[in-house]
């Protein structure tokens, strides 16, 4: 007989039930087995079940198998216990959280079946997996469902071969599985209908989902939303019923559909057709699908889009439990949430699939990497801001779910317990994980807790900038060994302890950026938009002319404050950054005045644009370095300030896009261009560098949330060359 050992997404996906299947159709005699390691298999000819690996279920994915001849006789097929629950750690891959099927749809709506109107229908192929999974190999008894004592309807149909839920471990219905409440000032109150009357008249309820609560409201009541989560203007996302709703609210094209229905149901970013600013003030609005039982029993009661936001304060993790809700009204479930898992947003760019935050319906999936077996296993921290921290084993990447701003306490706690948890599933050891990898901004929490960690591991510590970080994870996913890569974000550590942030690299090495401008007041200057455009204006400004301008932003006592600070050069530190140009023309253009949320001001600027009109960049040599003026940009925006202030908008980010290509282009001698970074979700500036042939991230997020990806490709990258030198 032949022992075959499987890796890759082979549990939790109906890859058992289809092998056993499978084999005793083929008349094959042996056994299958979830291990900590991924599935073993048994079989009497190995030829002909290779044949039957070529046809397994849609979400299987097989990443490697090994094979050897064993001693054993076995009558028959059969299912056998897994192992390596309790007594190894596994590492066998668990797949990301899953929707609901059109087959569970169907009975959750049909009368008579014995779970209409079961808010947690599941089967094989849909359901909750990463957000329930306690450890590897995925069991029943590994999952938050193990306190569900299966009926025995249900232990029927677990136990049935041809059975749709044949060994699904998120089995359950009215009488054995999870139990939902609504509570209304601490008192059990209803369910999932008197919920959706209570949002029907305009009331916030909180409902417990996958990987978290949400706040849950009218999206014609936000106003009431935004007073509770105090976020003044960040837009929200919205559930509609289906896609015919979506078309109510916004322009959807072919693609965003299939994207909307796709097995991951991520909110897609859309152009708005109403207005909604209490839902969004930019020009698109999110927009997902119900992907849980519970959404579509709500939608029965519900005829409107619905606000559907994460329960918790801004920059806070997402809540996973009752007694963290700050609102009367609770839609609550007894089923725990072991992992918490965001809402994943795409937004659709030029026919690319542009990843803003990667999470509920794509993690825990691991991305092939180049990485020399040598390497060993590793952990790479990411950034701190939109924080996804990232693990390698076997090669393969594995990017965990949102974390994100880790200048908030909680939060970083909260990412500190998931790096363990994921190294405990990965079955990573301290033997085996050779590096530690984080940014090298020293006064970051990850770089801190990158210290703490190495040394707990005894692993080397590798600190990667964050541009080449950006730009290797957009090399790494094309496959490319040496390319040009711009990067364009808001801010990060230069290794010359300044603050990079529009920078162009020849693999490694920084080639060129934009002007450096004053930040004035540092921290305070992202913040208020007006201060990076006095830093502008007075490079080229008269001092009247200048004032003249500022006081329609500020009074008269903080410009000259202000004017006092800059002479003096007092907390005025240097940026090549992009973001903080889009937020100085933002300002200029009377767009935006204050950030009350990441990129607002900037994404403002994009969400006013029209077509922009025709300006020459200018770029000037300075040393070893291109540098794409920004300065001559804005003194003509003072020139031209009575034109149509939508096209100047467009103005400015098509001047930067054409810049950065022009500086691109002339370095890169042929070599392939990537362009990453958080401004790489510009639509203006990337659909021209895009029909320009430069490439761009579409597995992980352009923005800081791709950062540990990259963090692991510079490293594997640099590792790789290193060796091929000796």
């Amino acid at each position: 007989m032949y022992k075959f050992l499987i890796k890759g997404v082979v549990q939790g996906v109906g890859f058992r039930p289809y092998i056993y299947n499978a084999c005793v159709k083929a008349g094959l005699n042996g056994y299958v087995q979830n291990t900590g390691d991924g599935v073993t298999v048994v079989v009497d000819d190995d030829d002909a079940f290779l044949e039957l690996l070529k046809d397994i279920p849609p979400l299987a994915r097989i990443d490697s198998y090994s094979a050897e001849p064993v001693e054993m006789e076995i009558e028959g097929f059969s299912i056998i216990q897994s192992s390596g629950r309790g007594q190894e750690k596994g590492s066998a891959e668990i797949p990301p959280d899953l929707f609901l099927c059109e087959d569970c749809l169907r009975e959750l709506k049909k009368k008579g079946d014995r779970r209409e109107g079961y808010f947690f229908i599941t089967c094989t192929n849909c359901g909750p997996r990463f957000s329930i999974a306690e450890r590897s190999p995925y069991d029943r008894e590994t999952t938050s469902m193990e306190e569900f004592k299966m009926c025995k309807e249900c232990r029927k149909e677990y136990t049935n071969p041809t059975d749709r839920r044949y060994h699904a471990q998120t089995i359950a219905c009215h009488d054995c599985g999870p139990k939902i409440t609504l509570h209304s000032d601490g008192k059990p109150s209803g369910g999932i209908k008197e919920a959706a009357e209570l949002i029907a008249k305009g009331e916030v309820v909180a409902v417990k989902g996958v990987g978290g609560f949400h706040l849950a409201a009218r999206a014609d009541t936000a106003r009431r939303v935004r007073d509770i989560t105090r976020r003044q203007h960040k837009p929200y996302a919205v559930m509609v019923k289906d896609a015919e709703m979506a078309r109510e609210i916004a322009e959807v094209s072919d693609k965003e559909q299939r994207l909307l229905e796709s097995v991951e149901r991520p909110i897609v970013l859309l152009k708005k057709k109403k207005d909604l600013v209490s839902v969004s003030e930019l020009d698109t609005i999110g927009v997902m699908l119900p992907y849980t039982a519970l959404h579509h029993l709500l939608f029965e009661h519900l005829d409107t889009p619905l606000v559907m936001t994460s329960a918790n304060m801004p920059d806070w993790p997402i809540t996973t439990e009752k007694q963290q809700q700050f609102v009367g009204h609770i839609l609550d479930h007894d089923r725990k949430i072991l992992n918490h898992v965001d809402d994943s947003v795409i937004k659709e760019v030029a026919g690319k699939t542009l990843m803003i935050r990667r999470s509920r319906g794509y993690v825990p999936k691991s991305i092939p990497l180049p990485w020399p077996p040598e390497l060993g296993d590793a952990v790479a921290l990411g950034a701190e801001m939109n924080n996804t921290f990232c693990i390698v084993k076997d090669g393969r990447a594995i990017l965990s779910q949102h974390m994100g701003t880790l200048s908030n306490y909680d939060s970083y706690e909260n990412m500190k317990k998931a790096v363990k948890k994921a190294l405990d599933m990965s079955g990573l050891r301290s033997d085996t994980v050779k590096t530690v990898i984080c940014d090298m901004h020293p006064g970051y929490n990850t770089t801190a807790y990158a210290e703490e960690l190495a040394k707990e591991l005894g692993a080397q510590l590798v600190k990667v900038q964050h541009h080449k970080a950006h730009a290797y994870a957009a090399a790494a996913e094309h496959g490319l060994k040496s390319f040009a890569a711009i990067v364009c974000d808001g801010l990060g550590y230069g290794e010359d302890g300044n603050i990079w942030g529009g920078e162009i690299f020849i693999d490694d090495k920084r080639v060129a950026h934009l002007e450096e401008h004053v930040q004035l007041g540092g921290d305070a200057a992202a913040q208020r938009p007006a201060r990076m455009l006095m830093s502008i204006l007075s490079k080229f400004m008269t001092e009247e002319g200048m004032r003249k301008i500022m006081l329609q932003h500020f009074d008269g006592e903080l410009v000259t404050g202000l004017e006092r600070q800059m002479a003096a050069g007092f907390n005025c530190p240097t940026t090549t950054s992009c973001g903080r140009v889009l937020d100085a023309a933002a300002a200029f253009l009377g767009i935006c005045e204050e950030r009350t949320y990441e990129g607002r001001p900037a994404m403002m600027l994009e969400a006013k644009s029209a077509e922009p009109y025709e300006i020459e960049p200018v770029i000037n040599r300075n040393g070893d370095l291109d540098v794409l003026l920004t300065t001559p940009l804005f003194k003509w925006l003072v020139l031209n300030s009575d034109k149509d202030p939508a096209r100047l908008a467009a103005t400015v980010q098509m001047y930067i896009a054409k810049g950065l290509y022009m500086m691109a282009a002339e370095h890169a001698q042929g070599r392939p261009i990537v362009f990453s970074g958080g401004c790489a979700y510009n639509k203006i500036m990337t659909k021209y560098l895009v029909e320009k042939g430069v490439l761009v991230n579409e597995k992980v997020p352009c923005g800081d949330g791709g950062v540990a990806f990259g963090q692991v490709a510079y490293y594997a990258s640099k590792s790789c060359a290193e060796r091929s030198t000796e």
